[in-house]
């Protein structure tokens, strides 16, 4: 098979955004059967006792025909109430007129469904013999409206709010990808600006050193948007971005910063927060190891314990001796605030810096494949 006849059927084959759709459509078919039909089966072993307790005994094939038509009627139906209640949805400055229109529509479709359904039952088994033979159409009517309009009413209740939950949904989905955008656009500048003059002086002293920084500075600004805007990326990922940034790092800053990995092998295909680790470890060099005469070290950790994931960065600079951004730092405080939304209280980001100096971030979160 050539290449021309592999990309003919890439471009036949419907792609994901295509198949979301029709997935969508026919869970909401799905959901739509199932609560009619389940409705309908529910009340039928009623029909059925009382048909019994009647002079003339029960019909079975009455009763299970009139409940399946009826659950079949109001499927049918359905699409026109899904419409109305996105065309009257009861929120908003005129949530009591169109609660109003919602519940004038519901009996004018309960009305017409419950005539409907019981002239076909009628067209094809007849009165029943005893019990309510004496009762009018009107009577059956309003009989059956009366409680078949509160259905209808739960099954718009339930639309309004899976429409809810769903835009809540695509919402808090907005929200985590402009947080990581956020994030990601926030890359210190001051990092980019150092490098790139960094760049610009070894091309005089050291054309090598010179180029790996370009190479190094590539791939970094390129595993940025590897992950796109996802909530969440593999933990190898997240360690392949945090690794080139100290790569360069390590090069601006010489011998003044040494590295440690302690990457646990089955933390590697753990999901955690985009961009969850740059912050922890930008915070390290910038409030730890720069600060430092001497050099410094800097330990990045991964390991898995009892179901859950543990990250850390740790370094040996003076710690929080002194009042410092890094206790309530824009980058910390972003990074409780995503942790929060995204895992609720099963999460934990602890900070501690004991009195010799040395600081230490350490996050905490289920363990996600």
């Amino acid at each position: 098979m050539n290449a021309a006849t592999l990309s003919r059927k890439a471009l036949e084959a419907p792609s994901a955004s295509a198949i979301r759709p029709k997935l969508a459509r026919w869970r909401a078919v799905g959901l739509v059967l199932l609560f009619w039909f389940g409705f309908f089966g529910l009340i039928l072993p009623a029909d059925i006792i009382e048909d019994m307790q009647m002079a003339g005994g029960a019909n079975l094939g009455r009763d299970v025909f009139g409940n399946m038509f009826a659950a079949l009627a109001w499927s049918v139906v359905s699409p026109l109430i899904l419409w109305l209640t996105q065309r009257y949805p009861v929120e908003g400055e005129r949530r009591w007129r169109n609660a109003g229109l919602q519940v004038a529509a519901g009996l004018s479709i309960t009305v017409a469904l419950v005539t409907v359904s019981h002239l076909a039952v009628q067209s094809l088994f007849g009165d029943r013999i005893g019990g309510h033979v004496h009762w009018t159409l009107h009577q059956i009517v309003l009989v059956n409206t009366a409680y078949l309009l509160f259905i209808y009413l739960a099954f718009v209740a339930i639309v309004h709010a899976m429409r809810l939950l769903r835009r809540s949904e695509e919402r808090e989905r907005l929200l985590n990808q402009a947080q990581v955008q956020a994030l990601k656009a926030q890359l210190n500048p001051h990092f980019l600006y150092n490098t790139l003059n960094a760049v610009s002086e070894f091309a005089y002293k050291d054309a090598a050193i010179a180029e790996r920084l370009i190479t190094m500075l590539s791939d970094l600004l390129r595993l940025s948007f590897a992950g796109g805007d996802a909530p969440k990326v593999p933990l190898s990922d997240e360690l392949a971005f945090s690794r080139r940034y100290l790569d360069i790092q390590q090069l601006l800053l010489e011998d003044r910063l040494q590295v440690r990995y302690a990457i646990d092998p089955a933390a590697l295909d753990a999901q955690v927060p985009n961009f969850v680790l740059q912050p922890l470890v930008e915070n390290a060099v910038v409030h730890g190891i720069s600060r430092r005469a001497a050099s410094g070290h800097i330990e990045l950790g991964a390991s898995i314990a009892d179901g859950e994931l543990k990250l850390w960065v740790s370094d040996d600079g003076p710690g929080m001796s002194k009042p410092s951004s890094r206790r309530h730092g824009i980058g910390l405080s972003h990074t409780r605030a995503r942790l929060a939304q995204l895992y609720g209280e099963r999460q934990q980001l602890e900070l501690d810096s004991p009195p010799g100096g040395g600081f230490t971030a350490s996050l905490t979160l289920p363990c996600e494949r």
